[in-house]
């Protein structure tokens, strides 16, 4: 049977972004010469959503799980690109700022002092670990999603990664700010030698970018991952997400690649997103849409629970 896909509310965050980025490209089209070729691929992005409902096909098959996975694959464009735009405005970095907040909060600067005094082998490789398992805790579980074909869930997974991704980015595009990463000589040990610090290394050299230190978009991921498996997926699935979320809140700052503020930062923001601003934007979009949708069989009774306890 053919069915068409309505725009749903991510099309429309991702609409509103490549709007966005369109517009400061086309606005600056004379201050770099792929500055008019990114303000076209923008603006035509922004309408590739519709353009895809407009086909008919299955209710399931790769094209449709295509159609509902295209904005991750979108993210990861949207992360290589994001030190052109801050380029081209000529926005300086706010470190200042932000190591004075972080002093004036935690009393010390957090990422300079925890791996030098926590150097053991065993919290070395575990808190590398857990840095580098964010990347399959941010792209596995809409990945088990999908192959699932929970559309609801994976819907719902994809929208609240997007908006608090996009947030991140434009915050990253007006507000850079570097990070000791980039800033400070990481200490140096025996840590450097193993495994994970070896794949992140080598993961931060080939696409990494500047000036996106806070907030921390590694914790702000994590934390609506965390969140959204309570949703969607089974309890012990969901204490494994949230234990790897923690893992990655402490190793962004033990790593050194964050202050503890950039962590501090990412943990409200996400709240925030999840909280509030996505059911507002879900609510203005698809006002009359059925937004509750029956989560995974095992968390059933403890959404009846906490439902019946008032919860949301």
């Amino acid at each position: 049977m053919a069915v068409t896909r309505r725009a749903a509310p991510v099309d429309y965050v991702l609409a509103g972004y490549n709007a966005l980025l369109g517009a400061i490209w086309w606005a600056n089209w004379r201050q770099s010469p792929y500055a008019p070729w990114l303000a076209v691929a923008h603006l035509v992005a922004a309408t590739l959503p519709w353009l895809i409902a407009r086909a008919p096909r299955r209710r399931w098959d790769a094209l449709v799980m295509a159609r509902e996975l295209y904005p991750l694959v979108l993210l990861l464009a949207f992360w290589l690109e994001i030190d052109l735009p801050r380029e081209v405005l000529g926005a300086g970095g706010f470190d200042d700022r932000i190591r004075s907040l972080d002093l004036a909060v935690f009393g010390v600067h957090l990422h300079a002092v925890l791996l030098p005094r926590l150097h053991a082998p065993w919290i070395t490789e575990s808190m590398f670990f857990a840095y580098y398992g964010y990347y399959g805790l941010i792209f596995g579980p809409p990945l088990v999603l999908a192959i699932m074909a929970r559309r609801a869930a994976l819907r719902d997974m994809i929208l609240r990664l997007m908006v608090v991704y996009l947030t991140c980015y434009v915050i990253y595009i007006a507000f850079p700010v570097y990070g000791p990463h980039f800033l400070e000589t990481p200490y140096p040990g025996p840590h450097t030698r193993q495994l994970f610090y070896r794949l992140v290394a080598f993961t931060q050299a080939t696409a990494d970018a500047h000036g996106c230190a806070f907030p921390s978009s590694h914790v702000a991921g994590a934390v609506t991952i965390a969140l959204v498996g309570w949703r969607w997926f089974p309890r012990g699935l969901a204490v494994v997400l949230t234990v790897e979320a923690l893992g990655v809140v402490v190793a962004t700052v033990y790593t050194q690649n964050h202050y503890g503020i950039d962590s501090l930062a990412g943990i409200v923001w996400a709240l925030t997103i999840q909280l509030a601003l996505v059911p507002a934007l879900v609510a203005l979009v698809q006002p009359r849409a059925r937004r509750r949708v029956a989560p995974l069989p095992e968390l059933a009774p403890a959404l009846q629970s906490f439902d019946s306890l008032g919860g949301g």
